[in-house]
């Protein structure tokens, strides 16, 4: 943090927010996460997100939490992270639909949460591609997507998904150079 890393709030935060830390300190790993955050760190927010939706226990055998799970606040970093391309954020709510397709009775909607975990997997993978992320730390979002694809394609929806996926891939593209041009000069009016 000293040395001027705008990551290295989000590891100081991760340090002081864990219960077998020499010393706990969630309300200063909350505000270095928000800091990295405002400073353009985007797993930030899905490091706060986490914090916010396990919360964080006491050490050793004392019980209960030294901050409390907060789920209303978690899913809120977790939207703004996954609203800025964070992919673990994106796989978060892979996670969370899949859930959701699990427990629901009906065939239409539990297909329906499958389909956004794919949308969500398939951002996920492919905006960790485009970061050049190492391969064995998002294969297992490209697993999900592969067998979500398969599922929903013998639920009669193979065109569902394919059209699913051309959006995710339009959506993930990086500008071109002339889209990067045309956007200079629309702004230097």
């Amino acid at each position: 943090v000293a040395g001027g890393y705008r990551s290295g709030r989000v590891d100081r935060g991760m340090l002081l927010s864990q219960p077998s830390a020499a010393v706990v300190g969630v309300p200063r790993a909350v505000l270095l996460y928000e800091q990295a955050w405002s400073d353009g760190v985007k797993i930030a927010a899905f490091e706060l997100g986490s914090l916010y939706e396990r919360g964080v226990s006491r050490a050793g055998n004392h019980g209960g939490f030294l901050s409390a799970p907060d789920s209303t606040r978690a899913w809120l970093w977790y939207r703004m992270a996954a609203d800025a391309g964070e992919p673990n954020a994106l796989a978060r709510y892979a996670e969370r639909d899949e859930s959701a397709a699990v427990s629901e009775n009906r065939i239409e909607k539990r297909n329906l949460y499958l389909l956004e975990a794919f949308k969500h997997y398939t951002a996920a993978a492919e905006r960790a591609r485009s970061e050049d992320w190492p391969d064995n730390a998002w294969r297992l979002w490209r697993y999900r997507r592969a067998s979500l694809a398969r599922v929903l394609a013998r639920e009669g929806m193979m065109q569902q998904v394919a059209a699913a996926y051309e959006d995710v891939l339009r959506r993930q593209a990086p500008p071109t150079m002339w889209q990067r041009l045309a956007g200079i000069f629309a702004t230097k009016d």
